[in-house]
């Protein structure tokens, strides 16, 4: 089977045989394995570079780690995203099952990611005794989307990366917790980039209207190209998004804004401990 061409040149390193399922199967390991090692090259660097992250106890110095981990995704995520979106004219003509070879190459990967995530989140549930549903279910949709689409070779790519434009927010959220634990939640760096995150979660609420748009417009293109259970999934994740999370996460950090507390571990250790706004709790939750 031969998939849409990329319209790009020969020498493209998008330009890859995506109806092979090695080729896919080795970008999601790939992508698995680059964003573990940034997680590692992340803890090294800080362990020997700043002391705010060796002041940390073990379990913050994960969520440090993968804050910064989640940051580079976003950054990937919010430029595949934004092509998507605005430039690409193949994935402009047919949002329902237009494809490119570097939606593929992003798709795969992302989905690498997000097994990372799954791996990341149960590793450390049972290292430092702890659950908390909430994450789990999160990632699995995530994880479970994406490996519909590597795994459907008809599902079209614009829904999957305006998905991954979702992920705007997480530099963003990286910043603001990395500073906040550092005790500079009174500077005014800070308190411009908690701005701007908090736009970034409003564009985020835009975003999964266009979704729904798109869906609404593309139903039966997308009901005969998707598979059932695949479709589904998207679809309650998104009104999760939509009317649950997006909202909640907004609120969160537009309240942040005013009282600059890291809300990832509940219980505060005493103050003599630790400098007075390096807040630190103890159960982890995942900041977006």
């Amino acid at each position: 089977m031969s998939l849409p061409s990329d319209g790009g040149t020969p020498e493209s390193i998008f330009d890859l045989d995506y109806a092979s399922w090695k080729i896919r199967s080795t970008l999601v390991v790939a992508g698995f394995v680059f964003y573990l090692g940034v997680f590692v090259v992340c803890h090294q660097l800080s362990s020997s570079l700043n002391a705010t992250y060796r002041s940390l106890v073990a379990k913050e110095k994960v969520f440090w780690n993968l804050a910064a981990t989640r940051a580079v995704f976003g950054v990937q995520s919010t430029t595949a995203g934004l092509w998507a979106m605005l430039v690409d004219p193949v994935l402009q003509a047919d949002k329902a099952l237009g494809q490119q070879n570097w939606c593929w190459f992003h798709v795969t990967t992302a989905t690498g990611f997000f097994f990372f995530e799954n791996v990341a989140v149960h590793v450390s549930s049972v290292f430092f005794q702890t659950f908390d549903l909430f994450l789990v279910v999160h990632h699995l949709f995530a994880f479970l989307g994406f490996l519909g689409s590597v795994i459907n070779l008809q599902a079209g790519h614009y829904l999957a990366m305006t998905t991954l434009l979702l992920e705007m927010s997480t530099p963003f959220t990286c910043i603001s917790w990395m500073l906040l634990k550092a005790g500079w939640s009174d500077s005014l760096f800070w308190k411009l980039n908690q701005w701007l995150m908090i736009h970034m979660f409003h564009c985020r609420m835009m975003l999964t209207y266009h979704m729904w748009w798109v869906c609404f417009w593309h139903w039966d293109a997308l009901l005969s190209s998707l598979y059932l259970p695949h479709f589904a999934l998207f679809l309650l994740g998104l009104a999760l998004l939509t009317l649950v999370l997006n909202p909640y996460w907004t609120h969160k950090k537009t309240q942040q804004l005013l009282n600059p507390v890291d809300w990832n571990f509940s219980q505060p250790e005493p103050k003599s401990s630790r400098p007075h706004r390096t807040n630190g709790q103890v159960v982890q939750r995942k900041e977006q």
